[in-house]
């Protein structure tokens, strides 16, 4: 029982500790600080999520084929180098691409960090307790946020601009070290060819009805929240609030995430998936219309508490569904396509919003966003109803 714990803990510390919490609250106000406009952040934000998209599913295969461990050893030796250059970056370009390699290192990670403890728990006979603690693992690292995003303001308003970006490339360091320590989990020898593995892998997720409208849709309308929360600080700036509070907001919200983990078992046993994700894009969108008033800023935080508590629920619930409904030698890949449904949606939302925000406000952007999730609201009911005829 207890050889499987240094694993789910060390992988719980590379999935912290690689995230670049400590600059959730800054980053965009660093890329203004350097000179972009927000046309330019976007177009930066859309070069990681276009790259962290196209990365899923080689990463998947590859962890699938080489091993976990392996993959995240290598994740997390190019985050740390991505990591490396965005903090030293002074122009758009070397932006995108410390951005970009950040991107395909998480990537190399997020499939092959949740395989690694639903494997290590199956290892075991523990696997019916891995959305259990995969919500303990959320809120931990919610809670690292919760400080990390503080600490990260902090330095930011009172010492200097580049100060945590520095202090966030000794973090991503820790993470690439605690991925060398990690016991391996061996994996089945593939006897297909990796075009074969692919398309078998595709076939297994997009070839069952009831499983492929969750296994797309949980990765479109997840979207929307990372869509909306690109331009939590530029909102915050137009309010006129100090600088030195977005670090506080960003914790509140980790925080909030936290607890959504932490009782995502529970709460899990009272609707369906299905349920959650109609229940998760019809909150974002009602939301998302009570945020067009940007000037009373009780409404927005209220809001954005609700949202971050949805947030927190998303990951343990869908990674489950796909953990249970998966093989071990589709697992990685298939988690990995999952994220790149998630990732490329949110790119070309990116974009989208990105030339939005160009020509009008931050207000029609908001706007903006709500339609899309009401688009993809609509579109999954549609989707369930056609399911259920057939």
């Amino acid at each position: 029982m207890k050889s499987f714990r240094p694993n789910i803990w060390k992988t719980g510390l590379v999935m912290s500790t690689s995230e670049d919490v400590l600059l959730f609250g800054v980053y965009v106000l660093f890329m203004l600080f350097k000179g972009l406009s927000i046309a330019d952040v976007s177009f930066v934000i859309s070069v990681w999520l276009i790259v962290s998209s196209l990365g899923q599913i080689p990463a998947g295969v590859f962890a699938d084929r080489f091993g976990f461990k392996k993959s995240m050893v290598i994740g997390s030796f190019i985050n740390l180098l991505g990591t490396a250059i965005f903090a030293f970056s002074g122009v758009m370009l070397s932006f995108a691409i410390g951005y970009a390699l950040m991107g395909f290192g998480r990537s190399m990670i997020s499939g092959a960090d949740n395989a690694m403890v639903y494997e290590s728990l199956k290892k075991h006979n523990q696997e019916k307790s891995f959305k259990k603690i995969m919500g303990k693992i959320v809120w931990w690292k919610n809670i690292y946020a919760v400080f990390a995003s503080i600490l990260g303001a902090v330095l930011y308003a009172k010492y200097s601009e580049i100060s945590p970006f520095v202090a966030q490339v000794g973090m991503a360091g820790i993470a690439f070290f605690a991925t060398l320590s990690l016991k391996n989990i061996s994996v089945k020898p593939q006897k297909l060819s990796p075009i074969n593995q692919l398309r078998k892998s595709i076939k297994y997720c997009f070839g069952k009805k009831n499983f492929s409208k969750i296994f797309i849709f949980s990765g479109i309308i997840g979207s929307i929240s990372i869509t909306t929360f690109q331009y939590l600080q530029p909102l915050y700036k137009s309010l006129l609030i100090p600088e030195v509070y977005f670090g506080v907001f960003a914790a509140v919200a980790f925080l909030l995430r936290g607890i959504g983990g932490w009782y995502s078992d529970k709460l899990g046993k009272l609707f369906s998936v299905d349920h959650y994700l109609v229940l998760h894009a019809s909150v974002f969108a009602l939301l998302l219309i009570l945020i067009q008033r940007l000037d009373i800023i009780t409404v927005i935080l209220a809001a954005l508490c609700i949202m971050n508590f949805l947030r927190g629920l998303y990951a343990p619930t869908i990674s489950n569904f796909i953990n249970t409904k998966v093989s071990t030698e589709f697992r990685a890949t298939a988690l990995s396509m999952n994220s790149q449904v998630l990732f490329l949606t949110s790119a070309l939302s990116m974009l989208l919003m990105g030339k939005i925000a160009t020509v009008y406000d931050l207000k029609t952007v908001f706007f903006a966003i709500s339609i899309l999730s009401i688009v993809f609201l609509i579109s999954y009911v549609v989707s369930l109803k056609k399911v259920e005829s057939e």
